[in-house]
């Protein structure tokens, strides 16, 4: 039972900060906000997303380390390789250009992708992690929430103009969820993961790709994470004592 509800706790706070993203949306279509408009309204809404994790740890006592935000285990970032393999990551959507012809715009974006990047970091590696964490072992509670993760986003991938495409958006999520969460119980800080989900979005949202070649970047960078995903899977998996201990 303590399984069950975990999971259902778990999905209400992905519905909770997935909110705030479809609100900020309907706001932009009908007040037909401009590009940069658009883009400074959903990153109020995301910040404003912030404030009930921070209140709901202040109400019930949870300390910022359980929620992975001070602390930071030197051997886990070791494991990680530095963090290198989060920057390889990036690489397929550097490579094909980033779009810097509108700065105002370019600025905008980067602040939404940060907030973006802070709280979903919180709500799903901070909140959502621990919930699970307390009731599974490292593993299930890694695959659990690579699905909530993934399972919140996927109603962003049908936009898609592709069956291909929607499935390379999905995949995408998922394996985003895996290699964030495991990397966040390696570590045990999702600081650089906030950083790493930010420039994520925001190359995602700028790359000049167009056409095919959106197809191939996806296709690079779920391979990539794929590759990152086994790796960090494999030392989870050797080093049991790398599951972290949430406190009550």
């Amino acid at each position: 039972m303590q399984k069950t509800k975990a999971i259902i706790f778990s999905f209400i706070w992905a519905v909770i900060v997935i909110a705030f993203p479809v609100a900020s949306g309907a706001i932009v279509v009908v007040s037909k906000a401009d590009a940069i408009s658009s883009r400074l309204i959903q990153t109020a809404f995301m910040c404003m997303s912030m404030v009930i994790p921070f209140t709901y740890c202040k109400v019930k006592n949870i300390s910022k380390k359980e929620i992975l935000l001070t602390g930071i285990d030197k051997n886990g970032v070791k494991t990680c390789l530095f963090y290198l393999p989060l920057i390889v990551v990036l690489l397929p959507m550097i490579v094909t250009g980033v779009n810097f012809s509108d700065i105002g715009y370019v600025l905008a974006t980067l602040l939404f992708t940060l907030s973006v990047g802070i709280a979903e970091e919180l709500y799903f590696r901070g909140i959502i992690l621990r919930i699970l964490g307390k009731n599974f072992s490292t593993l299930p509670a890694v695959f659990i929430s690579l699905l909530i993760f993934g399972i919140g986003h996927a109603s962003g991938a049908f936009v898609e103009s592709s069956l291909v495409m929607v499935l390379l958006t999905i995949l995408n999520a998922l394996l985003f969820g895996w290699i964030a969460a495991e990397t966040a119980l390696i570590t045990k800080n999702i600081i650089p993961l906030m950083i790493f989900h930010c420039l994520f979005d925001f190359f995602t949202y700028q790359m000049l790709a167009t056409g095919n070649t959106i197809m191939i970047v996806y296709a690079v960078r779920g391979t990539l994470m794929t590759i990152v995903a086994v790796y960090l899977l494999i030392k989870l998996k050797k080093k049991p004592e790398n599951k972290l201990d949430f406190q009550s």
